[in-house]
């Protein structure tokens, strides 16, 4: 049996009494690139290539000798060439490693440009890599927040299931919304509308408490901007989600810096103010919604499995 969950307030204040740390392991990489030598190896091949396509054009070699310098560079090209100044040259150009891979053509003609816009040399620092392997580490973090999330869920005895016959015969459990989880199924077996604006909208897990259910949607955020907004705005229209059965609860989970932002009382700017507003208007509305943080979330379970 679970035990009686406080009201939404409750644990929006306990979020706001416990900010997020700006130090969180579960979205930190700061261990070296273990193929940081595949990186600078590849790299290191890429410029010698360079350094004589160069060489050749600047002593008027024949077309079809500097070809076959181009094809090796072009054989070179894997995953490991991302970080190569070259390589980030092709992405300024307005297109991505897989294009010069696959065209002879254009390989040549983004060449010429590199030759005429930046400098070409040897040298190729190992931790110059590893500062850019670092600066691409934030693209790894799409499923950290779940992976966060599952743990904590986990310590207060939720399994992760995979399989519709196993979710239906625990009673504490969770799952990632996923091809067997698809949002038809998901609304068919728990008779739930998830009635977002954009019509075909996921979540990102389900959260089973005996015969509560909890539909969570997760965003991990440090700054604020354009793309940020739209995505608190997402956090945001999931608080106004209603169903018919009270057994049915959304979460908007945030974290990050940003979700200091959020949950202070401090003064603000006016979007700032609108967005805190909402999540108010929201949570008085709708019982069975919650805004949590990290402290939030861990409270909430901890209060319904204890």
């Amino acid at each position: 049996m679970t035990k009686k969950i406080q009201n939404n307030l409750h644990y929006f204040k306990v979020s706001q009494n416990n900010p997020e740390d700006s130090l969180d392991d579960f979205y930190i990489f700061d261990k070296k690139n273990l193929s940081l030598e595949e990186y600078t190896t590849n790299i290191k091949e890429i410029k010698n290539f360079l350094i004589t396509i160069k060489t050749l054009k600047g002593k008027k070699e024949k077309s079809a000798v500097i070809k076959k310098y181009f094809l090796n560079l072009q054989s070179l090209l894997n995953k490991f060439s991302n970080c190569s100044e070259f390589v980030c040259f092709v992405n300024a150009c307005d297109n991505t490693l897989d294009a010069v891979k696959d065209d002879i053509k254009l390989l040549e003609r983004i060449t010429d440009r590199y030759f005429q816009n930046r400098v070409l040399n040897e040298i190729v620092p190992e931790e110059w890599v590893q500062a850019i392997l670092d600066t691409n580490a934030s693209r790894k973090k799409g499923k950290c927040g779940e992976i966060k999330l599952k743990a904590i869920l986990k310590e207060n005895g939720f399994d992760e299931v995979k399989k519709w016959d196993d979710f239906f015969s625990r009673a504490k459990c969770v799952v990632s919304f996923s091809k067997a989880f698809n949002l038809k199924k998901v609304r068919k077996n728990l008779n739930v509308r998830i009635k977002t604006k954009k019509q075909n909208k996921t979540l990102d897990l389900i959260i089973k408490c005996g015969d509560k259910i909890f539909l969570l949607e997760a965003k991990h955020l440090n700054t604020s901007g354009g793309g940020q907004d739209k995505q608190i705005s997402e956090l945001i229209e999931i608080l106004s989600l209603k169903e018919s059965s009270q057994k049915i609860y959304y979460i908007s989970f945030l974290d990050g810096n940003y979700s200091n932002n959020i949950l202070s009382e401090q003064v603000c700017n006016e979007k700032l103010q609108i967005q805190r507003e909402e999540i108010q208007k929201y949570l008085k509305q709708n019982s069975n919604s919650f805004w949590l943080n990290t402290a939030g979330f861990k409270d909430l379970f901890k209060d319904i499995t204890q």
